[in-house]
């Protein structure tokens, strides 16, 4: 039984249909003898108070072509449809708007802070947009102001927000504002704490952990000898202190969880025989010798009484201080030094050579032309013979240089204190003297309770040297000068 056609179906030929086509079939019948030839019409498809209508094409004509533009969403016998698509008045053609969400609630990847961000107050119904018969069309749909479907309320955000558990200092009163005067903008809405770190323990180091060469400048000329510097202790001395971890301050997220901070790196220490540790953290060197640590994940000090020279003491290994015990395998040659505030062994011979020890020397083959100290007492006054010496030499430079410019200030017509000329020159010209000054203070400080009394005005004066604004204000020409003769009434008592 054939379809019976519908009103708004024939309505549509009627306007599709073409009178000047329908003469010219009349005619071609009729002149081929009443041979029928049939209309041939594409499909279409139109939107009528939000309806969509789709009119099958007829003998063999194309079939409308259907498509959509965002927020609407096509769907044809149940499928979604991304692009064109070709359909029929059989197919079941569906709609919907793809709605956004009206805002967001988003935390951010340390969990330390939330955001409420405001895309819309209302949502409103959606309707098909009209369009004429055609062949393809582009569905679209527009808002109906005038039905609103759902508001956003203050309530509902706090339900969100209690729901994914956000907890921690929520600021209802900003998503309040945003509510009234949107910005549409994220805005902060719940704020944690981070965690504070905690700091590692440290490890300070007072000594020099290898065997170094140094070479110095000597009136212009580079000492090969005296180039050999071993760290050495004496009893006493801290020679490293640790710093202990502080622990870090924990923090918590939005949700109101605890973030625990990394546990500080902590260094283990232990101390051998002859080194101290204390509670408060100093290593404190308990005998004389050479400073040592090893070990990376546990670092243990100890100090070495005992510096060995497999070979000879000569230019290559330079004059030897050092406060243990020394051991030379070979020889000790010419002009070299050994100092030990131990005792000395020489397996070889000594030539022409200078040692000097508290304890004992021991000397396995030859002495040569050489001079022993053995004693405490020998070593620091050899000590004090070598740097008063080296000083009063200095010394005298700085004279003859102050004068120089005394006399040239003067011939400017101007005026200086000498302590300023004295602190320019320790300075910009003679480098080597503060060093000396603390060397000599060293030494005497050793020995003052042999003579107290004969040194005490020397480290006076000797310390000035180290005082800038003191040198400033107190020194005078006459001054360095009886510093002058103290240090060389020293270096010829020694002598």
């Amino acid at each position: 039984m054939k379809k019976k056609i519908s009103e708004d179906e024939l309505s549509q030929l009627i306007k599709q249909l073409h009178l000047g086509e329908v003469d010219a079939v009349s005619r071609s019948s009729t002149n081929e003898g009443d041979i029928r030839s049939p209309l041939k019409q594409d499909g279409w498809i139109q939107v009528i108070e939000h309806r969509i209508i789709v009119h099958d094409p007829v003998n063999n004509g194309k079939l409308p072509v259907i498509s959509a533009i965002a927020p609407v969403k096509l769907k044809v016998n149940h499928h979604d449809i991304h692009s064109e698509i070709n359909v029929t008045s059989s197919d079941s053609i569906l709609w919907e708007i793809e709605n956004q969400p009206m805002y967001e609630i988003t935390v951010s990847e340390d969990k330390l802070h939330a955001y409420f961000h405001l895309h819309a107050k209302e949502r409103y119904a959606w309707q098909l947009t009209d369009t004429e018969p055609l062949a393809k069309i582009i569905l679209s749909a527009e808002e109906d102001r005038n039905m609103v479907l759902e508001s956003v309320h203050l309530t509902d955000v706090a339900a969100v927000l209690e729901k994914k558990s956000i907890k921690a200092n929520v600021d209802l009163a900003a998503i309040h504002q945003e509510l009234l005067q949107p910005t549409y903008s994220p805005i902060l809405i719940a704020r944690g704490k981070a965690p504070v770190p905690g700091k590692d323990a440290e490890l300070e180091i007072y000594f020099s952990e290898e065997i170094e060469s140094r070479f110095h400048e000597t009136e212009g000329t580079v000492d090969f000898r005296n180039h050999l510097q071993i760290p050495s202790v004496t009893s006493g001395d801290v020679i490293a202190r640790k710093s202990p971890i502080i622990d870090g301050i924990p923090g918590y997220d939005v949700y109101g969880n605890l973030i625990t901070p990394k546990a500080p790196a902590d260094i283990l220490l232990v101390a051998k025989s002859g080194v101290e540790l204390t509670p408060q953290g100093a290593i404190i060197a308990r005998k004389e010798g050479r400073p040592r640590i090893t070990g990376t994940k546990i670092k243990v000090f100890d100090i070495s009484t005992a510096y060995t020279v497999s070979g000879d003491v000569d230019i290559e290994t330079g004059n030897i201080v050092f406060s243990g015990d020394v051991i030379v395998y070979g020889n000790v040659t010419d002009n070299m030094i050994i100092e030990s505030l131990g005792n000395v062994y020489v397996i070889g011979s000594a030539f022409n050579a200078t040692i000097t020890a508290t304890g004992c020397i021991h000397i396995r083959g030859n002495v040569m032309g050489s001079k022993l100290y053995s004693g405490y007492f020998g070593v620091m006054f050899n000590r004090l013979y070598n740097t008063s010496k080296l000083l009063s030499k200095q010394i005298e430079k700085l004279l003859i240089g102050s004068q120089v410019l005394e006399q040239a200030i003067q011939s400017r017509d101007q005026t200086v204190k000498y302590g300023q000329i004295v602190l320019l020159l320790l300075e910009k010209k003679m480098k080597d003297i503060p060093g000396l000054i603390k060397d000599l203070l060293s030494v005497v400080a050793n020995i003052r309770h042999l003579k107290k009394e004969e040194y005490q005005k020397l480290m006076e004066m000797a310390a000035v040297f180290l005082k800038p604004s003191q040198l400033i204000e107190s020194a005078t020409r006459n001054g360095v000068q009886s510093f002058l003769s103290l240090l060389t009434d020293a270096h010829q008592e020694v002598a």
